[in-house]
């Protein structure tokens, strides 16, 4: 089942541990370490670990990492925890926003009916804003202001940084709390800006 190598380190129970020990661990941690292992291989590890320790912790910790051959005991544990430290712990959600866009398969992107209603939902986007801007300017920024001026109607990169520049704000600002006289002086800049000063 396991492939031996002639070559075999002086303590070869450390070397199998070596990547998850630290030289001088005592046995009792290397039979923690090897409790979940087959028996018979634990048995012959171990016996092997406690007669280094009697010849001294300093003789398995001076060998070269040259010298380590995989063990049996190596290989198992590198297969048990999948060849990397075991994650202990709750998993860390990401920060993200938004739901990533669903795979489309390319046979259904090329169809009629695919491309007619990616048409449809973009018109209705279209409309939806520009039914909103009826009531005045879109002033909601989440993260800055310059990408909420990108969506009013006649303003686009350009004229945005102008109008940001205007309000004397950071290009990448969220700029200041959107109260009526805010949204009202950002409505007379942008008049001006769209004529083209």
């Amino acid at each position: 089942m396991f492939r031996v190598l002639t070559t075999v380190a002086a303590s070869p129970c450390r070397a199998a541990a070596g990547r998850a020990l630290a030289p001088g661990t005592s046995s009792a941690a290397v039979a923690a370490l090897a409790a979940g292992a087959p028996a018979a291989l634990r048995r012959s590890c171990l016996g092997k670990q406690l007669a280094s320790e009697s010849r001294g912790p300093a003789v398995a910790a001076s060998l070269p990492l040259s010298s380590i051959a995989p063990t049996p005991l190596a290989a198992w544990m590198q297969a048990r925890f999948g060849g990397s430290w075991k994650r202990t712990g709750p998993v860390q959600n990401s920060n993200q926003v938004f739901a990533p866009y669903p795979l489309v398969p390319y046979g259904v992107k090329r169809s009629d009916a695919y491309r007619t209603a990616k048409k449809a939902a973009r018109k209705a986007a279209e409309r939806a804003r520009r039914a909103v801007e009826e009531k005045g300017m879109i002033l909601d920024p989440k993260k800055q202001l310059r990408m909420e001026l990108k969506r009013n109607t006649g303003i686009g990169w350009t004229r945005s940084l102008t109008i940001i520049k205007h309000l004397e704000m950071h290009e990448r600002g969220k700029g200041p709390p959107i109260d009526q006289a805010v949204r009202e002086k950002i409505t007379r800049i942008a008049r001006v800006v769209r004529m083209g000063h």
